[in-house]
């Protein structure tokens, strides 16, 4: 069960200090580093769901930092050939990562890592006071409540979807900020919006980050229930969902990750915006870390207030976008920031009974 974000914010702090309390460990570790290489460690393919955020924000770094990047992916990848010295920085994205991670940081505290995307029960706050290992979380729900706030707007007839890749925390907390702010639009305005698929507690997957055939079939069955904007926290998957929106009039979907308009300009005409994950200054500040041979350890939680989660730009549909809403995103950012706009969906009454989950 995930927490509620008091109770995050609480965890958080107990295990950032726990963090701070180890850096006699990393300071006691010789200075320097062992390589120059920033070693990437996927899940599935590289250029799908986090994985790309990933592969983005290791750009920047080669770019400002002269590193070189060596990547290994695929559904087992094998950590091992990194683990002979020649990587600065190993980075695992994904949630099946973890695990692993954490053993190999155990058996080798010289070596730096960084884990990224990772939803965490913060009781176990031990997981994190390696002082070897950045883990990088991200609060989605605050960029996905504006997505479906935009996209409540943005809809012909206020009916809109969401669907996710795989049933795990990170997605699900997408899809509770999307339902959310779809809800709050509607409460403002004193509208009656509906949310075809996801409804707070279960909903349609692909399965994974890959499936553009179901994501496909996934966003006609929302289409034909009435949605006319569609959000899909799956990764590359949501090309599919591009591809149904395509024939259709008056239908446009939301990306989850990266700039999907960027990525995936063949549907230029159906990418209303995309909640980005923006791992550059984190992964940046893990590099120069490790670098230094310095403590590489720590939490960083991506935020709209500090710019690692957003949302893109609107591109082409901007004119979709109504000036008021336009002008109202600003404080709502503020006040998610600021934790007095919530993110659970439980918090907005539906005006109308959210039926059609997306799978028949």
């Amino acid at each position: 069960m995930r927490m509620g974000r008091a109770l995050r914010a609480t965890c958080v702090l107990a295990v950032l200090a726990l963090i701070a309390g180890c850096t006699s460990v990393s300071a006691a570790q010789p200075a320097g580093t062992r390589g120059k290489n920033v070693c990437e460690f996927l899940q599935g393919s590289p250029n799908s769901g986090v994985n790309r955020a990933m592969q983005a924000a290791v750009a920047v770094a080669r770019s400002r930092l002269g590193v070189t990047a060596e990547v290994r992916a695929g559904l087992s990848p094998d950590i091992s050939p990194f683990m002979n010295g020649h990587c600065r920085l190993i980075l695992g994205a994904g949630y099946q990562e973890s695990a692993l991670i954490f053993a190999m940081a155990g058996r080798d505290p010289r070596q730096r890592f960084l884990l990224a995307d990772d939803w965490f029960d913060f009781s176990s706050a031990p997981d994190l006071t390696r002082p070897n290992v950045a883990v990088l979380a991200f609060e989605a729900d605050q960029a996905s409540f504006l997505a479906g706030y935009l996209a409540a707007a943005v809809s012909p007839n206020h009916v809109v979807g969401a669907y996710g890749s795989v049933n795990v925390p990170t997605v699900d907390l997408a899809l509770n900020g999307f339902l959310a702010g779809a809800r709050a639009w509607g409460e403002d305005h004193l509208a009656s919006v509906r949310v075809l698929g996801w409804n707070g507690s279960g909903g349609p997957f692909v399965g994974n980050d890959v499936d553009r055939h179901t994501a496909f079939s996934i966003t006609s069955r929302l289409i034909r229930g009435g949605a006319h904007v569609i959000f899909g926290a799956a990764g590359r998957a949501d090309l599919g969902a591009a591809a149904a929106a395509a024939r259709h009039p008056s239908v446009y979907v939301i990306g989850m990750y990266t700039d999907s308009y960027s990525t995936s300009h063949q549907y230029a005409n159906q990418w209303l915006t995309s909640v980005v994950f923006d791992m550059s200054s984190p992964v940046l500040s893990a590099v120069r870390a490790a670098g230094r041979g310095g403590a590489g350890g720590g939490l960083y939680m991506g935020t709209l207030a500090n710019g690692g989660v957003r949302l893109a730009p609107y591109h082409r549909l901007a004119p979709l976008v109504p000036r008021a809403v336009a002008a109202k995103l600003p404080s709502l950012r503020a006040g998610l920031g600021q934790g007095w706009i919530t993110t659970n969906p439980a918090d907005y009454v539906p005006r109308e009974k959210e039926t059609g989950n997306g799978n028949g």
